[in-house]
Order: structure tokens, then C-alpha cells, then sequence
């Protein structure tokens, strides 16, 4: 594990994949993942409030099985003889991925806490489609439109040449913020969330998706694409679930949640537009309101909890074809937990065995001093 001692303000990106075993398919390919870790947590078990980024692999997690965690982004890992909980940054399939992103988000300096923060929507126009962007913004970094940005009608801001954004909601807590923007992905996600299919679909490339997906820290994105466009569709067995896609220009594969798919682009992008706006009418919950359905498991925290998103998708799924795949990748999951505790078995053996003739040798060094000074004593 490489720790890094940056204070970061990114957040919001985090995707969770299974572990991947040697002798067979996983169900998703991400497994390096950059989390934040309190620091003095980290040291010497007792937190200090101050946040510290690392670099955690899949196998270090003790929950085997993270897809829950993308909404909840929280984990926990052994390290040093204690178990620690890390908040998950975002994920990927190869650790250069990660650390380029370390690299890179290490030279951002994270805004004070008490700092005001934006959230904010709008619309990018892509050659792939249009895509709706959820993101937190710092008000230093935008101009206002809106002649009074007191009222609550979603006033406008520019974002920058040809960006125009509509403000769904401000405060002067940005650890809050994040919540809040936590808070309007579970939301959107379980709004346009398909429970029922009205037949079964098989996926082919003329399925249209519905994703949802973070190209960065603090930003959401929603758009809907073919599923001729999304990249590893062959490892990817739960394509009912997630879709890995790739933005043009870019060697970083995101990993994406199918919210809805279906052979009707038209229904696809009613669902879009339905996204868009009911974003614009949500009311946010306040920093004593959300802390306490997030305590209680009510509320955002109730969207998700005890249900993993694939949980969520074998209850859709007609076929039985999920939950088959599921059972298969549990029992790999299983077999690869029980191999990895016996390589760290043998490693505790051979700790024990080190320390064990380290003693025999301090013993056998302190009698041959003894009998040496009893020989100069005579």
C-alpha cells in the first residue's frame, strides 16, 4: 500500500469492483483504488481530522464484494494490525491509472472546509451525445447571471466560455456539499432506476444505456449511449449493471452504472430529460437532517442499504442468468478469500519463526558474554 500525505478535497468518484481471481472472470475489472484515510488514524490509531490519500488494491479491502460502495464509498482495510475506514476517491483497472491521478490531484490544494461551495448542473454537447454534469464548483470560479443569486429558482452561472449552469444549491460546509451531492446521485439514480422490466432484454450492441459515472472528483455524469460504444464487453459479464466507457482522447476507462437500457433510444433519452429535471425541483436536506439518516440508515442511506446495485439488477432480470453468474462469482470470491488467508497464514508462520530464532540468538549472545566474563573474572 503507498500512502500519501496530501490534504486532497477530491471526492465523489469512488466505483467499486469485485476481486479478480486468477482462474476465472470477475465481475468487474477495477482494483486499484485511491481512497482518504484520516491521518492520524493511519499513524498511530487516533484520528485527527486530518485527511491522508493512499493507494489501496482490492485485495486489501475486508469486504470482497464493494459494488454497494459506490454510493456509500466507504471501505475498511487492515494495516499495521488495525482496521481503518477509507473513503474511496475512484478506482481503476491498472495502477498507473491511479497513481497518474495521485500525482495530479496531489498538486491541487483542497479549499478550507468552512469554504462555500456550488452545486451546480448543466449540459455538455459531445459528438457522443449530450451529457448531464452534476458538480461541486467554488463560487470563485464562476460569474453570475442571475441578478439576484439569493433566490431559490436555480439562478444561472458561467462556468466558462459556452457553459451555462444552473445552481441546484449552496452552502458554507463543503464536507456537507459532498454529502449533498452524494445525496442527489442516490436520488437521481433510484428515480430513474428500472425495478421491472416489461420483457426481457438481451443486450447487443443496438441496446441503448442509460449510465451514470464520475470522469473526475465532485462531478456526476448522466448520458445515454449504445452499447457498441462502451469498451471490455467481453470480460464484462454483468452487462445489465455496468458499462466500461471511454471518453474520446483519453487511455482512462471509467466505470459506469446502467440505471436502464432498453432497444428504444426514445425511452432512454425521455429518462435523461426526466433526470435533468428533477434535479432542478429537489429539496436538499440540511447538515443535521442528512447526518442523521446517514447514522439511522434512513434517507439517502436507505436506498441502498442491504441491496447492492447488482442485488438490484438480479431482481429485474428474468432470465435467472444474473443470479446464476452472481452464485458463480461469489463461490470464486470465496475460494480466492480462503487462498488469501492462507498466504497470510504462512506469513504470520514465518514471522513468528523469525522472531522466535531472533530470541534463541539474543539468548545464545547473552550467555557467550556471560561465560566470557567469567573467564576474565578468573
Amino acid at each position: 500500500m503507498s500512502n500519501i500525505s496530501n490534504d486532497s478535497g477530491l471526492d465523489d468518484s469512488a466505483i467499486g469492483g469485485a476481486v479478480a481471481h486468477p482462474n476465472g472472470p470477475a465481475a468487474t475489472r477495477l482494483s486499484w483504488f485511491l481512497a482518504e484515510v484520516d491521518e492520524g488514524s493511519m499513524k498511530n490509531g487516533e484520528p485527527n481530522g486530518q485527511p491522508q490519500l493512499c493507494v489501496l488494491h482490492s485485495m486489501e479491502l475486508l469486504e470482497s464484494d464493494v459494488s454497494e460502495k459506490y454510493m456509500t464509498r466507504f471501505v475498511e482495510f487492515r494495516v499495521n494490525g488495525m482496521v481503518l475506514e477509507a473513503k474511496l476517491i475512484l478506482a481503476a483497472d491498472e495502477r498507473r491509472l491511479v497513481d497518474a491521478a495521485l500525482a495530479s490531484m496531489s498538486k491541487e490544494q483542497r479549499e478550507e472546509s468552512s469554504a462555500r461551495q456550488l452545486l451546480v448542473q448543466y449540459t455538455e454537447n459531445e459528438e457522443a451525445g449530450d451529457r448531464l454534469v452534476q458538480k461541486l464548483v467554488s463560487p470563485s470560479n464562476v460569474v453570475w447571471l442571475s441578478t439576484k443569486p439569493e433566490l431559490k429558482c436555480n439562478p444561472l452561472v458561467s462556468l466558462g466560455p459556452g457553459c451555462i449552469a444552473h445552481v441546484l444549491y449552496s452552502y458554507d460546509q463543503r464536507d456537507y456539499m459532498e454529502k449533498v451531492l452524494l445525496h442527489l446521485k442516490a436520488r437521481c439514480f433510484d428515480h430513474a432506476f428500472d425495478e421491472q422490466l416489461d420483457l426481457p432484454v438481451a443486450m447487443d450492441d443496438d441496446t441503448w444505456l442509460l449510465v451514470q459515472y464520475s470522469p473526475e472528483p465532485e462531478t456526476v455524469v448522466y448520458q445515454v449511449i449504445q452499447f457498441s460504444q462502451t469498451v471490455w464487453r467481453q470480460e464484462n459479464l454483468f452487462k445489465d449493471v455496468i458499462a466500461y466507457v471511454q471518453l474520446p482522447g483519453s487511455e482512462l476507462v471509467l466505470q459506469a452504472v446502467v440505471i436502464s437500457y432498453g432497444q428504444d433510444q426514445r425511452v432512454q433519452l425521455a429518462k435523461y430529460e426526466e433526470l435533468r429535471c428533477f434535479a432542478m425541483d429537489l429539496d436538499f436536506p440540511l447538515p443535521e437532517e442528512l447526518d442523521q439518516q446517514l447514522e439511522q440508515g434512513s434517507g439517502t442511506a436507505a436506498l441502498f442499504s442491504g441491496t447492492s446495485i447488482y442485488q438490484r439488477a438480479e431482481d429485474r432480470d428474468a432470465t435467472g442468468e444474473h443470479k446464476q453468474l452472481r452464485r458463480s462469482l461469489e463461490q470464486m470470491g470465496e475460494k480466492a478469500q480462503s487462498e488469501a488467508q492462507m498466504i497470510i497464514d504462512a506469513f504470520e508462520m514465518v514471522d513468528n519463526i523469525n522472531k522466535n530464532l531472533q530470541c534463541r540468538l539474543a539468548g545464545d549472545v547473552r550467555l557467550e558474554m556471560a561465560a566470557t566474563s567469567g573467564d576474565e573474572l578468573h
